[in-house]
């Protein structure tokens, strides 16, 4: 037999959709089943489907066709969680609008995992509520990877998955099968599967929630789960900026100005006469995050002084990220995506002024201030508008980071006046931001605190850069 090759579908194929986390062996599965294994395996566990990737190839009783869905895995390593469970969903919803339906569904999991946490668990949560109960009798459990186990440890890993992880799915008719990694045990799992004529298919959850009952994305029951995650991950944001619950010196509050005064002020807020170091400062040490950020004499921060903090403070902007996507905020997105490659450029340098670093930290506590508000309620017109400013002078502070990245080790300690400058804008378009969300009708005591905090964070990022 031979490969029909990667075509359109029609409702009359048998349409099988392989799911599972990113490295789990989905493309690896479907290149075997259709006799062409290696050909398109991703490596390790970085992600080689990035798209929904339909493959027909005719089935073993030479009448029927087979289709085989290679779908992108949770956990990618260019794409986030939102953005994956929305391809997902926009490839299911436009098949479904079509009269196609799913004839079953094989969920791929490493038998090689030690346990199941992290990104498995994300992952199957999610699955369960994108198939829906009624669902997994046409599901069908497969474990991969055997050959990187004993027979003895995958066995008993096995047995641990029937008995607890996949139970509830087990006792709803889902079944349990082993891919060895060949042609004939793919097809072997394939035909397995209980295979109803189309008239018969039922649609999987997702495609009834956002095509029948109009739900948006976000709102589904796979839409969830993956939204209780992202913001399980900011929530952390609470323990990254302990500082201000650790007896830290509180700056007095600033006062509330007019919006539209604070968006003519002009940005020269600070003296330039001199490149600013912290040699300006009466301390050699700033407390960052849940611990001090070293400083030299000259402003530099250390690589230990931050990195603690950036590998938490990186989770929670991509979760941000992913939850303006899932909502579909773009001009929340426009602040995110610099913000997110500050931190990553910053965790890849030897060092840096601690400025940069505050100014993360500052628009971090407001990316979460906002990201919490938006999940609740839409946000107004004239948040949206100091938002998309704030965004745009992030993407500035984004340009002094990407000019410092190109600078000699010892000269990254040096902050150039324009460079505070543009930070200076950027510390006054986040506290137009503050004032806006201030004047929300029945702001929440989160709200409330999460904007306290931002304060303080702006108080300590104005005083390192001598802002009286």
């Amino acid at each position: 037999m031979s490969p029909l090759g990667e075509i359109a579908i029609d409702e009359n194929d048998i349409i099988i959709a392989v799911m599972g986390p990113t490295g789990a062996g989905k493309s690896t599965f479907v290149d075997h089943a259709v006799g062409r294994p290696g050909v398109g395996a991703g490596h390790d566990l970085m992600s080689y489907t990035k798209e929904m990737r339909p493959v027909r190839y005719p089935h073993s009783d030479g009448i029927r066709n087979i289709v085989l869905i290679d779908s992108p895995g949770f956990d990618d390593t260019f794409m986030t969680d939102a953005q994956i469970l929305r391809q997902i969903a926009h490839w299911l919803n436009a098949t479904y609008k079509k009269n196609i339906k799913l004839s079953g569904v094989l969920y791929l999991h490493r038998i090689s995992d030690n346990r199941v946490s992290g990104t498995p668990l994300r992952n199957y949560n999610m699955f369960k509520e994108l198939c829906g109960k009624e669902n997994f009798k046409n599901v069908i459990l497969v474990t991969t990877m055997w050959d990187e186990v004993t027979e003895e440890v995958g066995s008993a890993r096995e047995k641990e998955l029937q008995s607890d992880f996949w139970r509830s799915m087990i006792n709803l008719g889902s079944t349990m099968h082993r891919f060895e990694g060949t042609m004939e045990s793919a097809w072997g799992i394939i035909n397995s599967l209980s295979l109803a004529p189309p008239v018969q298919r039922r649609p999987l959850q997702i495609q009834r929630e956002m095509v029948d009952e109009h739900v948006p994305l976000h709102r589904t029951a796979a839409g969830r789960a993956v939204m209780a995650t992202l913001t399980g991950l900011m929530s952390g944001v609470k323990r990254i900026f302990g500082r201000f619950a650790n007896g830290r010196r509180r700056s007095p509050s600033p006062i509330l100005q007019d919006s539209k005064h604070l968006l003519r002020r002009s940005p020269s807020m600070l003296s330039t006469s001199s490149a600013t170091t912290s040699s300006d400062t009466s301390s050699n040490s700033r407390s960052v995050g849940t611990g001090t950020m070293s400083l030299s004499s000259s402003g530099a921060c250390s690589t230990e002084g931050y990195q603690g903090s950036l590998v938490r403070v990186i989770p929670i902007l991509q979760a941000a990220l992913g939850v303006a996507e899932l909502i579909r905020i773009p001009y929340l997105k426009d602040v995110i995506s610099p913000s997110l490659s500050i931190a990553l450029s910053i965790e890849t340098m030897t060092g840096t002024h601690h400025a940069l670093f505050q100014v993360l930290e500052t628009a971090t506590l407001l990316v979460n201030v906002i990201t919490e508000r938006a999940r609740q309620t839409r946000l107004p017109v004239d948040i949206k508008v100091a938002i998309k400013d704030f965004g745009k002078q992030m993407s500035d502070v984004q340009g002094i980071v990407q000019n410092v990245t190109q600078r000699q080790s010892e000269a990254r300690q040096i902050l150039q006046p324009t460079d505070a400058c543009i930070i200076s804008t950027c510390a006054n378009s986040m506290r137009l931001v503050c004032d806006v969300l201030r004047q929300i009708s029945q702001s929440t005591i989160s709200l409330r605190t999460g904007l306290r905090e931002v304060d303080d964070s702006l108080g300590a990022l104005k005083r390192s850069l001598d802002i009286l």
